[in-house]
């Protein structure tokens, strides 16, 4: 319960807040003489806050939810594509991980939907890291946590993050550098949710394997998928047992470090995670203007036969979320394969890189797979909420860009006070 954000919405239209805050704090801290005393408190300190409205933000009337943002498909890619603008980043560095010199560096939130299971939490981020600079052809360095817990957490929640995330980098013999550990909201946001991310940096052993070396002619070798966050929230929240459990393995950052080992044979490497093949390709194809034309029951087949049984069952799209399958773009495929499966890491040609068909990603018998405002619906609630929005794409675009605008004025106007105080 975010009780900042209670009272900002109810501050001019409630009689009442005063008590609707005392309501709150004492469900979540129980009756105590102070309580009428902190919703007084939280309540001048909105008021106070009013008067630096400049400092904030100029709402557009477009929520996180309604543009896709997090969701892993066009919604999300479209937010994105703003965010390079407002930050002048180069659209080809729309990758898995940023490079600069030899360096390669990553950042994955953890998966929203595992606040109450924080071990899961914490591996699942931390293996989405380091996957990220390890498609690129980075040999990992070192490992950066931060994490941040509501005022009613328990303490062991914090634990059991760091002992997921230290289960992933003990395995793989890569050093915890550095760590923030937060309150979310401080004193203003009760309950339990937690909210942080896991980073990585590690150094490039060659040319880097980035999207925009992806050709035309090159094969598509993918690797074994055992999933991740995404199907341990999958299996959680629809209450099936026997499928985290096959999450909990490191095979996509093997085959990395396999493939990093047999650089000679390999162009370009990626994830299938945000928004499955239908997300990656789609990326892929913005920055190449290509497609990537796969056979079917390939990829399916590489998909972990627990989680695949459970796909079907569910009727949820195993190309449009995430199952942590490594796609490698290669002129060797043979040979790719050979030595992963070789290795131990299940593998098979699921297709070729080809010239723009109308989709970033289609099928060698011609379908169509566009890709969805948002990546598949894979638990109960994102199938009620559904895969859609109230907007159309091009009202999105509109409000995108006024709120693009508008945080690029207030870029500007402070980079102008800065210069001038550096001459």
């Amino acid at each position: 319960m975010d009780l900042e954000g209670l009272t900002r919405k109810l501050i001019d239209q409630d009689k009442n807040l005063k008590d609707e805050l005392r309501h709150w704090l004492e469900f979540f801290k129980g009756k105590t003489d102070q309580n009428d005393l902190i919703a007084e408190t939280i309540v001048k300190e909105v008021v106070n806050s009013l008067k630096f409205s400049s400092f904030s933000f100029d709402r557009v009337g477009l929520t996180a939810g309604e543009s896709g943002l997090g969701s892993r498909g066009v919604g999300d890619h479209m937010v994105h594509l703003k965010l390079f603008e407002l930050s002048k980043r180069k659209l080809d560095s729309f990758d898995d991980a940023g490079i600069v010199q030899d360096l390669v560096i990553s950042v994955d939130g953890i998966h929203s939907r595992l606040s109450y299971f924080p071990f899961l939490a914490g591996f699942h981020a931390t293996k989405a890291t380091l996957r990220d600079i390890m498609v690129k052809g980075g040999e990992p360095l070192g490992i950066l946590v931060d994490i941040h817990l509501s005022d009613d957490s328990d303490i062991s929640m914090l634990f059991d993050f760091e002992a997921g995330v230290s289960t992933v980098a003990e395995a793989l013999g890569i050093p915890i550098l550095a760590g923030s550990t937060l309150r979310i909201g401080g004193d203003l946001v009760l309950g339990e949710r937690i909210s942080g991310g896991v980073g990585s940096i590690g150094r490039l052993k060659g040319e880097p394997f980035s999207r925009k070396r992806i050709a035309k002619g090159q094969s598509i070798v993918m690797t074994e998928g055992n999933g991740g966050g995404t199907i341990s929230s999958m299996a959680i929240f629809h209450g099936i047992e026997g499928v985290v459990e096959e999450t909990l393995k490191i095979k996509d950052l093997e085959a990395c470090s396999i493939i990093n080992s047999s650089r000679d044979l390999v162009v370009s490497m990626t994830d299938v995670t945000n928004g499955g093949i239908r997300g990656d390709a789609l990326e892929i194809s913005e920055i190449t203007n290509l497609s990537l034309v796969i056979n079917e029951e390939r990829f399916l087949d590489l998909i972990n036969p627990k989680i695949r049984k459970v796909l079907e069952e569910l009727r949820i799209d195993p190309f449009g979320l995430s199952i942590d399958s490594i796609l490698i773009f290669t002129y060797y495929p043979e040979e790719v394969v050979r030595i992963l499966n070789s290795k131990g890491v299940r593998s098979s040609v699921i297709g070729e890189v080809e010239e723009y068909k109308g989709y970033p990603v289609v099928t060698e018998n011609g379908k169509e797979m566009r890709p969805s405002f948002r990546e598949s619906p894979y638990t109960p609630i994102k199938a009620l909420i559904g895969n859609n929005t109230r907007f159309t794409l091009d009202e999105i675009k509109r409000k995108l860009e006024i709120a693009y605008l508008n945080s690029a004025k207030k870029k500007e106007k402070v980079l102008k006070n800065l210069k001038a105080e550096s001459n």
